[in-house]
């Protein structure tokens, strides 16, 4: 696998990560809403049914994203960029400890190497 590969392939990981967090703070919201509106005005445990169904899709998504329990920091997108070098580390690549201007001549240098001296006017 090439770096650039192991790169694309963290970050994607790493957008699964931000995004269930993001589905946790949403249903953490909404169920907070319901249970104020609906179990004090009504004192029912009716929102309950929809919330477990919504708790055991939100479970599935944990664990499709982080494997078996075990979680980690949240946050922005210091947090993001610590997440993708973990996730490049762990596919094998080398990235996390080079600067941005290192991986771009790294770029560079890749799309010369078929170039010769003669081909140059």
């Amino acid at each position: 696998m090439d770096e650039n590969h192991i790169y694309r392939e963290a970050k994607k990981r790493v957008k699964k990560k931000k995004l269930f967090y993001r589905h946790l703070g949403v249903y953490l919201t909404i169920n907070t809403i319901m249970f104020f509106i609906v179990f004090l005005n009504s004192g029912t445990f009716g929102w309950l049914i929809p919330a477990s169904f919504w708790g055991i899709g939100l479970a599935i998504n944990y664990l499709s994203v982080f494997g078996l329990p075990g979680s980690k920091g949240i946050g922005g997108v210091d947090w993001e960029a610590k997440e993708i070098r973990k996730e490049v580390e762990k596919m094998g690549g080398g990235l996390s400890d080079l600067p941005r201007e290192e991986l771009e001549l790294r770029e560079i240098q890749k799309q010369k190497r078929g170039w010769d001296d003669s081909d140059l006017v």
